[in-house]
């Protein structure tokens, strides 16, 4: 995935009531666009029917091996108009199956969105006995929980791969929320897996590099906490 533009989308670009929303928070709502791979196989239709591409996690999703009597297995529409048993539009549906006529949007995620994300991703990164969990699950059929896909989801799916800098001027992050995170990010991004290797989960996870960068990221994470709002600690438990 890649993202390709940063930008503010104006509170006078919604509908009313969406614009009262926006107005109570602050001027203008802050949206991230993300290009992802348009090669996949799937796209999601919106229950307002518009039809947009699948982030990294649902990609995942769609990946996973489900038996055929597993309720947890993705709904996946026949045709584009195709409704669900309680008469809903929404679903994964083939991309061959789009109308001509419909326009397959990327990904946008307004300022909660993405730090909601981002709290996450930071999270899961500094969180190793669910890497150990999860990389390391031989049962596990969704490519999502890896080393090179966690990375992938928070360089790359919040364009944190140039740093900070116009996030904190975009005021997605804040000055004092980056510092306590700074040294960790600067680790994280340096690292190289053993033999540079991507995709050897486990010797990652052995790794005395990574090991160190969790331990950091765990202070830095504990420093992060009385930044946030209660909500967003809620995120951390």
């Amino acid at each position: 995935m890649k993202i390709f533009e940063f930008f503010k989308k104006k509170s006078e670009s919604l509908n009313d009531k969406q614009s009262e929303n926006v107005i109570e928070k602050s001027e203008t709502e802050f949206v991230i666009e993300v290009k992802p791979d348009s090669s996949f196989e799937y796209v999601h239709v919106e229950e307002d029917g518009s039809v947009r591409e699948l982030t990294r996690e649902e990609r995942g999703y769609l990946k996973e091996k489900f038996e055929p009597t597993d309720g947890a297995r993705p709904y996946i529409k026949f045709r584009y108009k195709s409704k669900t048993p309680d008469d809903k539009l929404w679903g994964f549906l083939p991309r061959k199956k789009v109308p001509k006529n419909i326009t397959i949007e990327n990904i946008k995620m307004d300022k909660e969105t993405w730090r909601r994300n981002w709290i996450f991703m930071i999270k899961d990164l500094t969180n190793l006995e669910y890497q150990k969990k999860t990389w390391l699950n031989s049962k596990n059929t969704n490519p999502y929980y890896s080393f090179i896909e966690f990375m992938c989801s928070y360089f790359d799916d919040l364009d944190l791969s140039d740093g900070y800098e116009k996030h904190i001027e975009s005021e997605l992050v804040t000055k004092a929320e980056y510092e306590t995170i700074s040294d960790w990010h600067k680790l994280l991004s340096e690292y190289e897996p053993p033999n540079n290797d991507d995709y050897d989960n486990r010797a990652v996870l052995n790794d005395k590099n990574w090991l160190e960068i969790i331990d950091l990221g765990n202070k830095s994470l504990k420093s992060l906490k009385p930044n946030l709002d209660k909500f967003e600690r809620s995120l951390l438990i």
